[in-house]
C-alpha cells in the first residue's frame, strides 16, 4: 500500500512543479502577501548578512537554506495531502469505490 501513496507522491510532486502560468494555477492572497513581505525584507536581509563575520554569516545562510527547504517540503506534503483528501471525499461521495486495487488505509466515520 505505501508503494501507491509513494508513487502518487511521484507524481503529484512532477505535477505540482509543472506550468505555473496555467490558468488554474492558483496563487492566493496569502502568498501574495508573504511575498510582497519578503520582497520589502530582502535587502535589509542582506544588509545584516554583510555586517556578520564570515563564519556568522555562513551559518545563517546555511540555516536560512534549511528553513526554505523545510518550508519547501511542507509546501509538497500539504499539496498532495490535498489529493489525498480530493480522493476520500470522492469515496465518501460514492464516487470512487474501494475495489481489488484501491483500498483505503483508514476508514472515517462522518456523522
Amino acid at each position: 500500500m505505501k508503494d501507491v501513496w509513494m508513487k502518487m507522491a511521484e507524481f503529484l510532486g512532477r505535477l505540482n512543479g509543472e506550468n505555473v502560468g496555467r490558468e488554474s494555477y492558483v496563487c492566493p492572497p496569502e502568498y501574495e502577501k508573504a511575498l510582497e513581505a519578503w520582497k520589502e525584507k530582502e535587502q535589509e536581509w542582506e544588509d545584516i548578512l554583510e555586517i556578520l563575520p564570515i563564519e556568522q554569516r555562513e551559518k545563517v545562510e546555511e540555516i536560512k537554506e534549511c528553513q526554505e527547504d523545510f518550508a519547501s517540503a511542507q509546501e509538497l506534503r500539504a499539496y498532495m495531502q490535498g489529493y489525498v483528501d480530493f480522493a476520500q471525499v470522492l469515496y465518501h461521495m460514492g464516487i470512487l469505490k474501494e475495489n481489488e486495487w484501491l483500498k483505503w488505509a483508514e476508514k472515517l466515520e462522518l456523522p
